[in-house]
């Protein structure tokens, strides 16, 4: 045994039968780059259909997100504008009217014994992600009315003398745009950069007569208390002098102002309250405008439409968050969707156009696979040559895209139109109901992607509001209805709702309540007799307006019986739910 052992040596190791074996390297071939490798290089854009898409059709969509993208962000960034500049505005008339003690004096009339500091405080809410843009639009419209504005940070303003000297600092640079005055202009005297004194000169020196000097604590409860605390005592010892004004910018609560103030600051402040959240106006606004009128190609399914709402209303409440959400779905949408490049058919105008690329019978195909364009084919078969249609729609790649796909998209473009048509008419009807019945647009367009109109309660309560109406109720209800179907005159109902023309039957809805012994019942209506009035507890049931109208004839009676039953038949038509339209898995996103 001892024979057989053997020490090791400086030369043995314990890797000595171990070996290495390296992959074969790929020789590079010299290929010329096309434009798949471009794309996917520039932009992310991939081929899809396990690499069977045209290279054209993937130039398309990313031609299609460049072009549709851009117009919806900017329109929603102008909705956003639109709807704070209420509050703005309303923070700027205070600032204007601010003061008049001062303005006052200088007429030579008596001003009250004592100073109060102008304060406004405004409700910005808890997107604190909105707020650097509302206040910077704040600032941006107090500096064109003419006055001097400081927007003040808490993170650059830990201490009271890092506070006045990012005032000052802001407030002489708005000074000096004005003027020709620097700080040259009164003397070589070395000064402290955090005295509020210097503003005073500066204010007299530079004939600011008729401005305010405006100091925004954009985020008030980042600030520490007892810096805002000195601060207002401070400027309540020179407001009498210069019209300094504050603006208080809360995410939580007015009781945050009480909270942190003490009583004695609290009473030098002559305070208004403002609201400048208007996230919730902002966001229908922004709905109507791109899903209920469909200006967006891409709209939201039921699922992925509650998702977005939830993200917003129950955590973030930030426009920017929503704008963000909706671009990550249009990304997906053109990124991953090849039959994305059918979003090139629908103009913005109503208008259908071909697809401008020829479609692979890869991509014919799975527009046939889709369950709307089967049930759409089989609704064909059962019309006159329905069948010899349909054989040449699922035969002939060239006659479903020239015809066909034209026709789905054309029948796609009147139901939006038809459903916005449906949606306006809904808020018109809750305008003349009582306030616990009036719903948002975005609950209501919830509704209407999320339920048929037989399971929805909501419509049911409405309906039953008009069918409580007096007379001079329903002729200002059908006034109403008529202007909405006189603009959305372009629509065919051929296409849509069954065939049931809406304008002809609200017309003549119309003209029956007008004079409803003279003029003929449309021929979409029941035209029977008017019944005569009974006290039934079943006829109350079916016509409760007899409780209203007790001095009316049994034709005007059965007059306002007929408009319910138009109106009704007008929503049942106009809010169709969106499974039943062609192409709905395409232009309805349903990711989550």
């Amino acid at each position: 045994m001892a024979e057989s052992y053997k020490p090791m040596d400086a030369f043995d190791s314990m890797t000595e039968s171990t070996f290495i074996i390296k992959p074969k390297t790929k020789t590079k071939t010299n290929t010329n780059t096309n434009s798949k490798s471009d794309l996917a290089a520039d932009g992310g854009y991939l081929t899809l259909l396990q690499g069977q898409e045209p290279v054209e059709s993937m130039q398309l969509r990313k031609r299609l997100f460049a072009q549709l993208w851009q117009p919806l962000e900017e329109e929603l960034f102008t909705i956003e504008k639109q709807v704070n500049n209420i509050g703005i505005t309303e923070v700027c008339d205070f600032v204007d009217s601010s003061y008049g003690e001062i303005e006052r004096r200088e007429q030579g009339q008596v001003a009250r014994p004592f100073a109060e500091v102008s304060a406004a405080v405004t409700f910005a809410g808890i997107n604190t992600g909105d707020h650097g843009k509302l206040f910077q639009s704040l600032q941006d419209q107090l500096l064109e009315r003419g006055h001097h504005v400081a927007l003040l940070e808490s993170q650059y303003c830990n201490t009271l003398p890092n506070l006045q000297r990012s005032l000052l600092e802001q407030m002489f640079n708005s000074i000096y745009a004005d003027t020709d005055a620097g700080p040259s202009a009164f003397g070589g005297t070395k000064t402290v950069t955090y005295d509020l004194g210097l503003l005073q000169l500066w204010w007299a020196n530079a004939a600011c007569s008729g401005k305010k000097a405006v100091v925004v604590l954009q985020d008030f409860e980042g600030f520490a208390p007892t810096v805002v605390d000195d601060f207002i005592r401070i400027v309540g010892g020179y407001c009498d002098a210069v019209p300094i004004v504050l603006v208080l910018g809360l995410a939580t609560s007015y009781e945050c102002v009480h909270q942190s103030l003490t009583k004695a600051s609290i009473s030098m402040l002559n305070v208004e309250r403002f609201n400048l959240q208007r996230s919730k106006q902002c966001i229908d606004t922004a709905i109507h405008r791109l899903f209920v009128q469909g200006r967006a190609p891409l709209c939201f399914g039921a699922e992925a439409y509650k998702s977005l709402l939830d993200q917003f209303l129950l955590y973030s409440f930030s426009i920017a968050g929503f704008v963000k959400k909706l671009k990550y779905a249009a990304m997906d949408f053109f990124y991953a969707q090849p039959l994305s490049v059918l979003a090139s058919m629908l103009a913005p105008n109503a208008a259908v156009s071909a697809c401008p690329v020829r479609l692979n019978s890869d991509q014919v195909e799975l527009i046939r696979m889709q369950r709307s364009v089967q049930r759409f084919l089989e609704r064909r078969a059962t019309e006159n040559g329905g069948n010899a249609y349909v054989r040449q729609a699922l035969s002939d790649d060239d006659f479903f895209q020239d015809t066909v796909l034209l026709q789905m998209a054309r029948a796609l473009v009147m139901y939006r139109r038809s459903y916005c048509l449906g949606i306006d008419a809904i808020v018109e009807i809750q305008s003349m109901a009582p306030e616990a019945m009036q719903k948002p647009v975005r609950t209501l367009h919830y509704y209407g992607v999320g339920q048929q109109f037989d399971d929805c309660t909501h419509w049911k309560t409405l309906l039953a509001v008009v069918r409580r109406m007096k007379t001079s109720e329903m002729t200002l209800l059908l006034q109403k209805l008529c202007r909405l179907v006189d603009g959305a005159a372009d629509v065919d109902w051929d296409l849509v709702a069954d065939g049931t023309h809406i304008h002809e039957l609200i017309q003549g809805a119309a003209e029956l309540l007008a004079n409803p012994d003279g003029s003929a019942i449309p021929d979409v209506l029941d035209n029977s007799e008017p019944k005569k009035r009974t006290r039934t507890r079943t006829e109350m049931e079916h016509r409760p307006f007899l409780l209203f109208d007790k001095g009316a004839s049994d034709a005007q009676l059965n007059a306002l019986e007929k408009c319910c039953e138009a109106v009704e038949a007008m929503l049942r038509a106009c809010l169709i739910s969106y499974h039943d339209v062609a192409l709905n898995e395409v232009f309805y996103y349903r990711h989550s």
